[in-house]
């Protein structure tokens, strides 16, 4: 083959190759951009579509339970958040009704103290405090009436020998009276408070730190 023929074809084959490339250049690769494009989309849909929604985390502080019972206009359970008092509890209860010893409320009961799971308060009333004292009363009067004679010295003046009623009632003491209790202290004392009514001066061994040495110590100095 003379070079003139290895010429002529070296120049044949350079400009099919430039007018096969131009071709694929404007026809094919744009098509292949589109394809490209429309697959690339159709991944991100089917990744969309198949992520499952994350349940929804329901955020609740409400975690102490309360049973606030007494001389209230609602009494009940109520539940309650960290950091809430007595007070706050009263409130969600209604409020004191007409019937409340407000003069124990203020002797007795802490209404700034914070509230604890599981705790018991319980409001009395006033009836309920009066009839606490009618026993003791009607006791000296019934001793004295039935027996004058024994009960009188022999100068005549009973003053001088009087009955004895200075028991600590647990249903109705303050901190203070309690806290006099041999074996009882301030801290014992205000659980005594917050477990109250009681209906037997035994229901005290249920309270911890109460054990059956302690509650002989005071056992003779209190009632109901």
């Amino acid at each position: 083959m003379s070079s003139r023929k290895i010429v002529f074809l070296s120049i044949s084959c350079f400009a099919v190759g430039l007018l096969g490339g131009s071709l694929l250049l404007r026809y094919i690769f744009p098509n292949l951009s589109i394809v490209q494009q429309s697959l690339k989309e159709e991944k991100i849909y089917q990744v969309e579509h198949n992520v499952c929604p994350e349940p929804e985390v329901v955020n609740t502080q409400c975690t102490i339970f309360v049973d606030i019972s007494g001389a209230l206009r609602a009494p009940g359970v109520y539940c309650f958040n960290p950091g809430d008092r007595v007070i706050d509890a009263v409130k969600k209860a209604g409020g004191f009704n007409g019937n409340t010893s407000l003069e124990y409320v203020a002797r007795s009961i802490n209404l700034s103290k914070s509230l604890t799971n599981n705790q018991k308060i319980y409001i009395p009333s006033k009836a309920e405090l009066l009839c606490e004292l009618k026993p003791f009363t009607l006791k000296e009067e019934e001793v004295i009436a039935q027996n004058p004679e024994e009960d009188m010295p022999s100068g005549g003046d009973i003053t001088d020998n009087p009955v004895e009623s200075d028991c600590i009632n647990i249903n109705t003491a303050n901190i203070t009276e309690l806290d006099s209790l041999t074996g009882v202290g301030p801290s014992m004392a205000q659980k005594i408070i917050d477990s109250r009514p009681y209906n037997l001066i035994t229901d005290l061994l249920k309270i911890s730190g109460i054990g059956q040495a302690t509650y002989d110590k005071f056992k003779d100095n209190i009632c109901i």
